[in-house]
């Protein structure tokens, strides 16, 4: 039987508290209790410096029981006081497998997760600042706003008001059903973490001047899972006019999505994956799957062998097209970009290949017709490892978030291209390059929290005081700058600038051209199938 995640929320809180700012500078002992009141109510909250944080604000209404699989509702007001300084659960989850860099002590995990966290220095200025809401990764199965990683006190300090989110994930965020759909009145089902994240915003909206933020200058932000997000935000009609900016890190999707109600392309549509995984459950009813546990809704998950059960559909209501499509046909939200991804996204995420065999046929599965040219561009013959790692990066990374550069670019020529290839000597002393997510501690300006502990280095701390500079200055002016660092041209299909991040930043143009050229050929094949 399975052990409660949960059984004294208190306590494991507690525990999740310290373990998650084990590290940081500012600790419980150095903060002093500060109150503030809001529109919801009055928050107690903690002043540790100049910055203040309040955590655990709920943003809707829990959804649990029956709001499982419904659209989220905006928090009621509260009585009274409500203390502000413990993170709420993250939404539920299963942890990282042991052995993944990612792997963490886990918080408490419950349904009831819908909370955000807020950090300012600006609660008594005359002048508002600009507002950044994190959103964060996880392959929208896993993750928490909660996070050391993601602490906003940095970036408080540099004068914006920074906003960290809980979603649902995995089947409590994206289950789609025809139950669920006849019960929406928008005919929609499966959507609801993209949903939460709106609803979040619609919460900075109403309530983050109270708090110092302007909610007219508004920047998401994320990275892999969270950046999948952004993209997803930037391409739905009902996120128009929440935010202004948009920040993208190593994940956008401009490949074919699920449909809600057909099926498209030999896959399934969402509702059919849904009905199926109620028949995994052996439940034959939405009631039946709402008297579950959420521990066993994520048994059974875990067995599923569709991982489009965590994945948003074209429902005609949140996304009215395929994101693709609606980047094609400049339908997107008129909104700034500033997006790039990583030099070495694979090695922390796919196991190096047995052989060259075993590596062949992943250039076969992924190159198809063009397998031959995918083989030579990546000089497989010379180094089959280092062949098969580049063209992961490439067709899951690197290639999407160009693509989402140069349509952004063709409507709106306020779009930005980076590549981040800074090796950071821990963990594994450069091992693993530029890996995946690496650029998430200097953004945040937290290059003190290493993943195993390691004291960071001049050049990294010296990284994260310019790399958080040219994001926070993004968010305040709409060009991404640093005093100390080099100007920043603008992205567009004829000129391909982008920015190199590392020890120097540097300017180039034509990011792996000839690369990209064959996987844009594959990736145009996978819309004519």
């Amino acid at each position: 039987m399975r052990k409660k995640r949960t059984p004294n929320v208190k306590k494991h809180l507690r525990l999740s508290f310290t373990l998650l700012l084990s590290g940081l500078v500012c600790t419980l002992a150095m903060a002093a209790p500060l109150e503030l009141e809001t529109e919801q109510g009055v928050l107690v909250g903690e002043q540790s410096g100049t910055v203040a944080s309040f955590k655990s604000i709920p943003f809707a209404v829990p959804p649990i029981g029956d709001l499982r699989w419904k659209e989220p509702k905006a928090a009621p007001a509260w009585r009274g006081k409500r203390l502000a300084t413990e993170f709420s659960p993250q939404c539920s989850q299963e942890p990282y497998p042991l052995g993944s860099m990612f792997t963490r002590p886990s918080p408490p995990s419950s349904e009831d997760c819908l909370y955000l966290n807020v950090w300012t220095a600006n609660v008594d200025a005359e002048k508002p600042a600009a507002v950044m809401v994190w959103i964060h990764g996880g392959a929208l199965t896993r993750g928490t706003g909660g996070s050391a990683f993601y602490d906003g006190t940095k970036l408080a300090e540099k004068g914006v008001v920074l906003v960290t989110i809980n979603y649902r994930l995995g089947p409590f965020g994206y289950l789609a059903h025809s139950e669920l759909t006849q019960e929406s009145e928008h005919s929609s089902s499966g959507n609801y973490g993209t949903l939460d994240q709106i609803e979040a915003l619609k919460w900075v909206q109403n309530n983050i001047a109270s708090f110092g933020g302007d909610p007219s200058n508004v920047t998401i932000f994320g990275e892999s899972a969270g950046s999948w997000s952004v993209n997803h935000l930037t391409a739905s009609p009902l996120a128009a006019g929440l935010f202004q900016r948009a920040i993208g890190q190593s994940g956008a999707k401009f490949d074919p999505m699920p449909l809600l109600l057909s099926e498209s392309d030999s896959v399934p549509s969402a509702q059919a994956t849904g009905e199926r995984f109620a028949e995994h459950l052996e439940a034959k009813e939405i009631a039946q799957l709402r008297r579950l546990s959420s521990d066993e809704i994520l048994d059974g998950f875990a067995t599923f062998e569709s991982q489009s059960l965590s994945q948003p559909n074209v429902d005609g209501w949140v996304f009215p097209d395929h994101i693709a499509k609606i980047y094609r046909d400049g339908k997107q939200n008129d909104v700034s970009l500033l997006i790039g991804s990583n030099a070495d996204e694979g090695t922390n995420l796919m196991a190096a290949p047995k052989d060259a065999n075993s590596a062949h046929k992943m250039f076969e599965q992924m190159g198809g017709e063009f397998t031959d040219q995918l083989l030579a561009v990546y000089n497989f013959e010379k180094d089959f490892t280092s062949a098969s790692y580049a063209m992961f990066r490439d067709m899951i990374f690197t290639w999407n978030m160009t693509r989402w550069a140069t349509l952004a670019s063709d409507r709106n020529k306020d779009t930005w291209l980076y590549y981040f290839t800074f090796v950071p000597p821990a963990p594994m002393e450069g091992k693993l390059g530029a890996y995946h997510a690496a650029e998430i501690r200097y953004v945040f300006n937290n290059e003190s929290t290493t993943f195993d502990g390691s004291k960071a280095t001049r050049s990294e701390a010296k990284l994260g005081d310019m790399l958080s500079d040219y994001w926070v200055n993004f968010a305040k002016t709409g060009v991404p700058s640093s005093e100390k660092g080099t100007a920043w041209p603008r992205y567009d299909r004829v000129d391909m600038s982008y920015m190199t991040i590392d020890k120097k930043f540097e300017v180039k143009r034509n990011l792996l051209q000839r690369e990209l050229n064959i996987v844009n050929a594959i990736m145009a094949r996978r819309w004519q199938d």
